[in-house]
């Protein structure tokens, strides 16, 4: 064996080892205790769900009792169909799954062909034109609210027995097939991804802009669609504010505005209350399951660019 290599101040450096059985230890201890740490969050991230389902399960009075028990003495599993009898939850449920498909739909549409113009087309106050859509992300639902209650208020509407389109759905889903800046974003960054030199290949060959839309960059693009699908048909879901402000009548509320309403008339049913809530939050579960591999890939590769 040479000589040990020496610094500018003479120390000698010590030869690279490989890791002895103290090191392979301390890597399993960290590593044990990084995932103790992901236990323990995914725990506490799943308390309130299960006190949910719990709660859905017991009486009023385990509810109130002092102290508080965690477990149901006699599972009550007839506050379910309780519930659902309560209140016509089948045509909310119905119109929810209306509504967040209808959303979805315009979204990926609208959204997919605005994000593929300004990703791969040139024209003029193109960046301008972009920025500008971005600025609306900025802007608060609330300041819109009245201006777009009033549009609303104006438009006529045959069908509707206030002759506007106060008191339909129409409110609920048109405006996501007029786009989105949020779509247009997140499939713009994934659009940029795409080599430019799949389009210019396919316009050399006699391609126009829609056909390279359709053939070349919306198969690729399905992982940023699902995550886009996902996100609006959460929202659309989850959204109390819109259907409270414009349905009038109990037939046409969703999911969410009917629980709004079942907590207002049954005051203190919390078991009733916690059951619509876990079967409305299910199909939000069972979306994010199915699609939960298209979802983390078009999340991690939005921001690829190049």
């Amino acid at each position: 064996m040479g000589p040990l290599p020496v610094t500018a101040n003479g120390r000698a450096l010590r030869r690279l080892a490989p890791p002895g059985r103290s090191g392979r230890r301390r890597r399993s201890t960290r590593r044990a205790i990084f995932l103790g740490l992901l236990v323990l969050g995914g725990l506490l991230m799943m308390a309130p769900f299960l006190w949910m389902i719990l709660t859905s399960l017991k009486t009023r009075a385990e509810v109130f009792a002092t102290p508080p028990t965690l477990l149901p003495v006699v599972a009550q599993w007839h506050n379910y169909p309780d519930m659902w009898s309560a209140l016509p939850f089948g045509s909310f449920f119905v119109n929810s799954v209306k509504l967040a498909a209808l959303n979805t739909i315009g979204q990926l549409i609208t959204c997919s062909m605005a994000a593929f113009a300004f990703a791969a087309l040139r024209f003029r106050f193109r960046e301008p034109l972009f920025a500008l859509l971005l600025v609306t992300l900025i802007i608060p639902f609330q300041v819109v609210l009245v201006p777009n209650f009033v549009l609303y208020r104006l438009l006529p509407h045959p069908a509707s027995t206030s002759g506007n389109w106060i008191g339909t759905q129409e409110p609920l889903w048109v405006g996501a097939f007029l786009g989105g800046a949020f779509g247009t974003f997140l499939l713009r960054q994934f659009f940029l991804a795409i080599p430019r030199e799949l389009g210019d290949a396919a316009r050399v060959d006699g391609a126009n802009p829609w056909q390279i839309y359709r053939h070349i960059y919306l198969p690729l693009a399905k992982p940023a669609l699902a995550t886009l699908a996902i996100f609006t048909f959460m929202w659309s879901w989850n959204d109390l504010i819109d259907p409270i402000i414009y349905l009038r009548d109990i037939e046409s509320l969703t999911v969410t505005a009917g629980l709004s309403l079942f907590q207002g008339q049954y005051i203190g049913r919390w078991p009733l209350l916690m059951a619509g809530a876990l079967v409305s939050v299910l199909p939000m579960i069972v979306l994010f399951v199915l699609a939960q591999r298209h979802f983390v890939r078009g999340i991690a590769m939005t921001g690829i660019k190049g």
